[in-house]
């Protein structure tokens, strides 16, 4: 019994003494992985398009075509009036 809490003990003071650096280790490829694939600054595809050294695009458009979307015009609310007025005394 002895024996086993001896050698549970050990092993956990062992984890303790690895598991930072192999923590620091395990974080350093991630982040060295993510630099090179360009999404550790969280890029977005027009981002990266644009941070390419040669200029070209994955979708085929030629360069500085501008896409414009459709926004229909609200209309104007009629039901609003300006709101109410309300009394109020200013305490001092």
């Amino acid at each position: 019994m002895i024996k086993y809490i001896l050698t549970t003990i050990l092993i956990i003071y062992l984890i303790r003494l690895v598991a930072p650096f192999l923590f620091r280790w395990l974080l350093a490829m991630f982040v060295k992985k993510s630099i090179r694939n360009g999404t550790f600054f969280n890029m977005n595809p027009n981002q990266q398009q644009q941070a390419r050294p040669n200029g070209s695009q994955q979708n085929g458009k030629p360069r500085g075509e501008v896409k414009i979307d459709y926004i229909p015009e609200q209309p104007e609310r009629k039901d609003f009036n300006g709101g109410e007025y309300v009394d109020y005394e200013e305490v001092k």
